[in-house]
């Protein structure tokens, strides 16, 4: 019998076929994947259509510690607000889009008012309203006061007395307070006022004053700076006292609690049946080693914090859009927008292939309601498992952040379900990109200013 031998050449190209395939293998199998690391098959992933909805119970035990500062649900079950029913998608999507327009609105031509002339009719609704709340204590002894976790604002401000114009919420009385004092106590700061305007007209006005800032009991701050709010206008949400800023200025909490804190903290913001955590210094740090991190990008003039998104996967599929796109607007990270915001290009082929990966279900026959920021919407009421894609987002330094089930997906009834992505519609291409709240939900996200960089991981808030 005739034996076959493979000539050096054939040799040769086999041993680089080889090697070139357990390359490949090896550095997709180092990547840095994050959120949901269990990596979907094929870049899909099975889920049970009930679970995309809201829960009504809470699967928290009444008085149960979350580590560092509770963080609680603005509505649902596990509210913090007292609020269990929460508004209408339409009222939260509009209350949305006020916020994205109006942090938009800082970075190209159109002002605060040219935005709300955009050809949208929208109710007044509070352009801040924000999902996520943490008790904490001003004054000696503290005065308790619930207020929204804000990474995009810095100044932190509660409703005070004397009051010229208030909300109904909790008010801080100076009076009750030993170690109160009006003014500024922060030399770089004049003594004057303060005054906020959000998207919709919304405002705070009123006095700074100096407290005493209780985070936890080990963790109080003599001669914090806040707001003390004697004129506020608009709709801040129920249950609302007023706003923590953890943003980057120099009044923000993360500024002024950097002597103890280095600039480090890190949040988990809960599903609506659950609670999160709110971890600043040493106790976020400790998460370090659980993470991947990507850079901050320098911005001195915002109070933003902006990192490199370098592109969109779906279903495993890198979307072609060069990273350039990206880097045009730039990308933000925050707390209080809720869905995740691109410019339209950016949006238009992220739509397109969602709908090819989606392609077998029905679309809803539900129809819009005039300004709904959400247009890839399906009716799988007939649909107990649902084969969703994975969608990734490419960060620099390697860290792909992988998203699946509520985290894309938005609503309330199984005949009308969305993908929770929207695209700009203020000032063409040159709009940010916003990663929004609903995108980081049981994601631990690591802020560390100092060391320039943010981190992501995990799967829950525990």
């Amino acid at each position: 019998m005739a034996s076959i031998c493979p000539s050096p050449a054939m040799s040769h190209s086999l041993f680089y076929y080889l090697l070139l395939f357990f390359l490949c293998y090896y550095i997709s199998s180092c990547s840095k994947p994050v959120y949901g690391e269990e990596e979907a098959r094929d870049g899909f992933h099975s889920t049970p259509v009930s679970a995309l909805l809201p829960k009504n119970k809470c699967s928290v035990p009444a008085g149960e510690r979350s580590r560092g500062l509770r963080i609680t649900p603005k509505y649902g079950p596990c509210s913090g607000s007292g609020y269990t029913q929460p508004p209408s998608s339409h009222e939260i999507l509009g209350r949305d889009e006020h916020r994205a327009g109006f942090i938009n609105s800082r970075f190209n031509q159109y002002t605060p008012q040219n935005w709300m002339d955009h050809g949208r009719t929208q109710p007044k609704l509070f352009g801040e309203d924000g999902n996520f709340l943490v008790d904490v204590g001003f004054g000696t002894p503290p005065q308790q006061f619930k207020l929204i976790l804000d990474t995009g604002s810095s100044i932190t401000w509660i409703q005070c007395k004397p009051c010229v114009s208030c909300l109904q919420a909790a008010r801080f009385d100076p009076s009750e307070s030993s170690t109160y004092s009006n003014g500024s106590c922060i030399s770089t700061v004049g003594q004057h006022g303060y005054e906020i305007g959000y998207g919709d007209n919304s405002t705070s006005n009123g006095i700074f004053g100096c407290d005493v800032l209780s985070l936890e009991p080990s963790d109080v701050f003599q001669k914090f700076q806040f707001g003390c709010g004697i004129k506020n206008q608009g709709d801040f949400g129920s249950g609302v006292d007023g706003m923590m800023g953890l943003g980057r200025g120099e009044l923000s909490t993360v500024s002024q609690t950097a002597p103890k804190f280095n600039k480090v903290f890190s949040y988990c913001l809960p599903k609506e049946d659950s609670i999160g955590s709110l971890l600043f210094g040493e106790k976020a740090t400790s998460l370090s080693s659980s993470l991947n991190f990507t850079k901050l990008v320098s911005r001195p003039d915002s109070e933003f914090y902006f990192v490199n998104l370098l592109g969109i996967s779906v279903g495993n599929r890198r979307l072609n859009i060069p990273s350039s796109v990206f880097a045009k607007s730039g990308t933000i990270i925050d707390s209080g927008t809720v869905i995740t915001r691109l410019p339209q290009p950016v949006y238009s082929k992220l739509k397109a292939a969602f709908k090819k990966a989606m392609k077998k279900y029905p679309r809803s026959n539900q129809r819009p309601e005039k300004g709904d920021i959400l247009d890839t919407c399906y009716d799988l009421s007939r649909t107990k498992q649902v084969l969703l894609p994975e969608i990734v987002l490419h960060f620099g330094e390697g860290t792909d952040v992988r998203l699946t089930d509520k985290r894309i997906i938005w609503g309330n009834n199984t005949s009308h379900l969305c993908l929770a992505f929207a695209g700009n519609s203020f000032g063409g291409d040159s709009n940010l990109n916003i990663i929004g709240n609903r995108q980081q939900v049981s994601m631990t996200v690591l802020y560390d200013i100092q060391g320039g960089r943010i981190g992501f991981g995990g799967d829950g808030c525990s």
